[in-house]
């Protein structure tokens, strides 16, 4: 135990501690509070009873980026998290494939909503992903 508080204040690549966004620009210390608020970077952090106490607003503030929406992998790429970008990239575009093959099979045309599918995908992970970066110093694939 000490060991490890001994080796967090040394090494800088250290997770920072929860609430300590300081640095940062105003909108991600909001969106890392509201994260915080919710128990963290948890996978399926909305069924965890700390995230029922959330408003709908900081449940938007941890899903929702615009520029993610918008931007989807040079968003990424911008924050820096090239490895998710491909990462996330590569599903969609498997996604993107099953889908279309489902709607030739199924001859219904979804060619016009596919782009919608990989947009959502990063706009829903973008914030959780950069907290993970910035707070959490990660540097994960998945």
């Amino acid at each position: 135990m000490r060991e490890s508080a001994l080796r967090s204040t040394l090494d800088p690549s250290s997770p920072v501690a929860a609430g300590d966004f300081t640095g940062l620009a105003q909108k991600w210390q909001r969106r890392f509070a509201a994260i915080d608020k919710a128990g963290g970077e948890r996978v399926r952090w909305w069924k965890w009873p700390e995230a029922k106490q959330l408003s709908a607003k900081e449940k938007r503030l941890i899903t929702s980026n615009l520029w993610a929406f918008v931007f989807g992998p040079f968003y990424y790429l911008y924050l820096g998290m090239w490895r998710k970008a491909i990462t996330l990239t590569l599903i969609a575009v498997l996604i993107d494939v099953i889908l279309g093959m489902a709607g030739d099979a199924l001859n219904y045309p979804v060619d016009h909503f596919l782009w919608i599918v990989s947009a959502v995908m990063f706009k829903q992970c973008a914030n959780v992903d950069y907290y993970r970066k910035t707070v959490l110093k990660r540097r994960e694939w998945w």
